[in-house]
């Protein structure tokens, strides 16, 4: 589930022509005999002295609705009219630029250098419009040609792009920083960008193929609202915020809405930035809505139901996130942290059932080391997939293959989480899925104390699916304490032809109104080293249709085994919640 991503530079030709004494810039009016007076009117008198007024010392600098690009000093009694003339001016570190209470009309991208900070009096009542135009316009650029220190922050501000529909549009792009750490982004609102909300681009590095081995660090996102600010043009799909080259950033507090837009035309709320290539990155105490998916197959017209799409991933952190789409993360390692990926105490919910397929939590490629738990996965077609490709694939990166291939499967955990009204034929609680190939290789996975409820009336076959991998090399499973309930075919099965898994332990899991007589299926014979016991097939009797946790009087309590989780009781109940009894 690969998109296609672009990057393209954004060229500033600037022509400075020497006659005698006199300067001209290209984009400076010059007042002719019986013309009118220059005025505070973009672009002329903006740009007019912005060059030639720059600041000597650090300080506080301000603009103003009421304020002058001609007359003004920048001081609070006379303030400067527009961000651009500011911008252009405040170049000193340690710098701030306060922008009053107001709304504001700027034409040109406004240039923010390093250290310089941009504040405003509240994004409900400072407002910067930008009727910037043309393919892959930018409005506020931080963006330096090495690494360096930002040290700087944006607050406080509405920032709009003015897009209003396919035809009717202004600027592509809100805010690119590139190449600078500890830059603060906060309580802002970004609204109406034809492309993209905000980028963070780390390393500088289009589309790199191999580890840049520089990143930017020290981060923040934070507080902000995105709105309709992400498009799909069926080539791509953007991001209303897009991460890449980042180590440590943080992402946390903030509601990113993209749906705004007709079918097909919406992006993701966050997505990957060139390749990716994040480290310690956390995503947390956030609201995020992808418009629901309306494709009859994934994919179509280059839409999926992403919410958070990334690649290239380490250590990465996804926790208490109320989120409508799905998580699709790729290149999946744990490198110097205790895992690739800690994604847990999240709701990814549909508060109405889409008839359109929709995911959960998707892991494409290599897997290493993830733990997903204490999640509720509602309304989806899929709870959690593994998507693979053969051991060979390596999606084009060039590092090393790890032990098992590009795709293995590795040391991966999913305990304690809730999947409720799973539907569709082909969807499931959770699968592994070969693309093309039925080759997984899988060294580690470990399923305990879920809960995994079908819907009623639109029941997938699967419970728990492993019929992808008749060529597949699957060791080391461990399945137990689950509830399953309500699915069409098999609460769990294997693969026809053969079922390439050795080293399974199935044991005290209560597997409730399945087909298969609430028994696993295995087409092609019983997985080898099989431990399978201690599974019952009785009603767990949960609180109501729509309350999965369990009833005082419930056959699951204290009848699961130690796996190494907290319970209370002689013994860990069945399931994702325990009862405390």
């Amino acid at each position: 589930m690969k998109c296609v991503k672009f990057k393209n530079a954004i060229a500033v030709l600037v022509i400075v022509a020497f006659a005698f004494s006199a300067c001209k810039k290209e984009d400076i009016a010059t007042p002719v005999a019986g013309a009118a007076p220059l005025t505070d009117s973009v672009p002329t008198a903006d740009t007019a002295l912005g060059s030639l007024e720059k600041v000597t010392v650090a300080g506080t600098y301000y603009i103003s609705p009421l304020g002058s690009n001609l007359t003004g000093d920048g001081s609070l009694g006379n303030p400067w009219k527009t961000l651009y003339k500011a911008t252009n001016n405040v170049g000193i570190a340690g710098s701030i630029i306060h922008v009053k209470a107001g709304t504001y009309t700027e034409a040109n991208q406004c240039n923010l250098a390093p250290g310089v900070s941009i504040e405003g009096e509240g994004a409900a009542t400072t407002i910067v419009r930008s009727v910037k135009t043309g393919d892959w316009s930018t409005f506020l650029s931080l963006e330096s040609a090495s690494d360096v220190n930002g040290n700087q922050s944006i607050s406080n501000i509405t920032f709009n792009g003015q897009y209003v529909s396919e035809t009717n549009f202004k600027t592509w792009m809100g805010i690119w920083v590139s190449r600078r750490s500890n830059v603060v982004i906060r309580d802002c609102k970004i609204i109406n960008f034809r492309d993209r909300g905000v980028i963070f681009d780390g390393n500088g590095v289009q589309n790199p193929l191999s580890d840049p081995g520089h990143y930017a660090t020290g981060n923040k996102f934070y507080n902000n609202t995105i709105l309709n600010s992400a498009q799909n043009n069926g080539q791509y799909g953007a991001g209303c915020l897009n991460i890449g080259g980042q180590s440590g950033m943080e992402i946390y507090g903030n509601t990113i809405i993209q749906n705004q837009r007709p079918n097909f035309k919406n992006g993701w709320p966050i997505k990957y930035w060139e390749n990716g290539w994040l480290k310690g990155v956390k995503i947390y105490n956030n609201t995020l809505k992808k418009a629901y998916y309306q494709g009859t197959y994934p994919g179509e017209n280059g839409d999926w139901d992403f919410a958070i799409e990334l690649f290239n991933i380490s250590g990465l952190e996804i926790a208490n996130n109320k989120i409508q789409g799905s998580i699709d993360l790729n290149y999946n390692y744990k490198g110097a942290y205790n895992y690739s990926a800690w994604i847990h105490h999240n709701v990814l919910d549909h508060p109405t059932v889409n008839s359109k397929f929709e995911s959960g939590i998707i892991l494409e490629f290599a897997t290493q080391s993830s733990i997903i738990e204490d999640n509720v996965i509602n309304n989806s077609s899929t709870g959690i997939q593994f998507n693979t490709r053969g051991p060979g694939n390596s999606g084009g990166y060039t590092y090393p293959a790890p032990a098992g291939g590009y795709s293995a499967l590795t040391n991966n955990i999913i305990r304690r989480n809730l999947f409720s009204n799973i539907y569709r034929g082909n969807g499931s609680g959770i699968g592994i899925f070969s693309e093309g190939t039925d080759d997984p290789y899988v060294n580690g996975l470990h399923i305990y104390n879920n809960t995994i409820v079908a819907r009623a009336g639109d029941a997938p076959w699967w419970g728990i699916d492993f019929s992808s991998q008749p060529k597949g090399n699957c060791s080391n499973i461990n399945i137990r304490n689950n509830i399953v309930n309500g699915f069409a075919g098999a609460w769990i099965v294997g693969s026809t032809g053969s079922t390439r898994i050795t080293g399974m332990v199935l044991t005290h899991n209560d597997a409730f109104g399945n087909g298969n007589g609430n028994i696993p299926s295995w087409p092609a014979g019983n997985p080898a080293s099989y431990t399978y016991s201690n599974n019952s097939a009785v009603n767990p009797l949960f609180l109501s249709a729509t309350d999965f946790k369990l009833q005082a009087a419930s056959p699951c309590i204290n009848t699961g085994v130690n796996v190494g989780l907290l319970f209370t009781g002689i013994a860990p109940d069945k399931g994702y919640a325990e009862t405390g009894q």
